[in-house]
């Protein structure tokens, strides 16, 4: 299943498209927010270009995150490692400032990207980062999933859509 054509990919306040439309040097600040450190230009680019053949290759859907109003990038959304078999992906995002809060964004985000994916990939488990869980809990119980008290992975988070 090819994902590259899921872009670009619009909300009420929100555009989404692959990372390879968006200026580098925002995609670098971003990166060096996220990081707490220096990274280079060079260091971004390849990022940028490993993330474009993932999508291609069907193993990741990862889009920049465009506010609407104004119109600026402010973050990256992904969904990794999807197992279209197993119908699962872990989900992710990262945004500036990296304190923001992303509840209000991924709420309205979140549900419309995996939606719009429903008819090729009928998600039934969802992993997300410990850290991110509160960000991305009520996107995730507005889409029927629930979550699962124990994981494999300490480090990640379960959902299971509800029937």
């Amino acid at each position: 299943m090819s994902l590259n054509n899921y872009r670009p990919v619009m909300t009420a306040h929100y555009t989404l498209d692959w990372l390879n439309a968006f200026k580098l040097k925002d995609i670098n600040g971003l990166k060096r927010a996220e990081l707490g450190q220096e990274h280079s230009m060079l260091e971004t680019a390849s990022f940028v270009n490993y993330a474009m053949r993932q999508v291609m290759h069907g193993k990741s859907a990862i889009w920049g995150v465009k506010e609407n109003q104004p119109e600026q990038f402010i973050g990256i959304i992904s969904l990794q490692n999807i197992d279209l078999d197993g119908k699962t992906a872990q989900l992710s995002a990262s945004f500036l400032p990296p304190d923001l809060d992303q509840t209000k964004t991924l709420t309205e985000v979140v549900p419309h990207v995996i939606r719009m994916l429903q008819t090729d990939i009928n998600f039934k488990y969802l992993f997300v980062a410990q850290s991110q869980v509160a960000s991305f809990l009520p996107a995730l119980t507005q889409l029927n999933f629930e979550q699962v008290e124990s994981t494999k992975d300490a480090a990640l988070v379960e959902f299971v859509k509800s029937i």
